[in-house]
């Protein structure tokens, strides 16, 4: 007796069953890899993000004055000065947040911070000047390198007691804040929309200084 076979209409559709069966684990496998995809993206984002505003936290908390300039010539110099810059605020102050990066190495806990922004390839990009000697000249010296690109904007304010509000600039050299630190930074950062389409959020945090007046050593 011969065996009956398939029928090319048989054949045909079963290839047609076996080809969208295909193409919806494809797609499925697609999106699955897409949304870790984009699960990463944002994850990464946020981490840097967090991690940046933890750093110039920790900067802000430990920031210092001293009176003492150095005898008989003037060998440092600490401030804390704010120019309201766009997109990125300005700041130059003085710090005891230096981390030692290699066991060994003689340096100080003392260093001077500059934050600022500048715009490569159309970025945002948050650099970070530290100067391991707190000198004559805390405007300048030390190594930059960049903390964070990618963002809209980063705006500082300070507490000002005497009138109970935030301000958005604060020169220790200036008569309204001669020798007296904030007592308070306020840190307000627009995060940009991912390349997922996430909309821009707002980040707001505080630090409380540890210490306003200066030191007289």
């Amino acid at each position: 007796m011969m065996k009956k076979g398939f029928t090319l209409i048989e054949v045909l559709l079963a290839m047609s069953i076996t080809a969208i069966l295909v193409t919806s684990v494809y797609f499925s496998f697609s999106n699955l890899i897409s949304g870790r995809a984009k699960i990463k993206e944002v994850t990464e984002r946020e981490r840097g993000i967090y991690s940046t505003l933890e750093l110039i936290r920790s900067d802000l908390k430990n920031a210092y004055l001293t009176v003492n300039k150095g005898a008989p010539e003037e060998t440092h110099k600490t401030i804390f000065k704010s120019e309201d810059d766009d997109p990125v605020s300005h700041l130059t102050f003085a710090t005891i947040n230096h981390v030692k990066m290699a066991a060994g190495v003689k340096q100080c806990d003392q260093t001077e911070i500059e934050y600022y922004g500048e715009n490569i390839d159309g970025e945002n990009v948050l650099m970070r000047r530290e100067s391991l000697w707190v000198d004559e000249d805390p405007e300048r010296g030390g190594n930059v390198y960049p903390v964070l690109k990618g963002f809209k904007s980063l705006k500082f304010e300070y507490w000002r007691t005497t009138t109970k509000e935030w301000v958005d600039h604060w020169n220790t050299e200036s008569i309204d804040n001669v020798n007296s630190l904030p007592p308070k930074v306020k840190i307000t950062m627009i995060a940009k929309e991912g390349e997922f389409g996430e909309e821009d959020y707002k980040i707001e945090t505080v630090v409380n200084l540890k210490m306003t007046k200066p030191f007289s050593f």
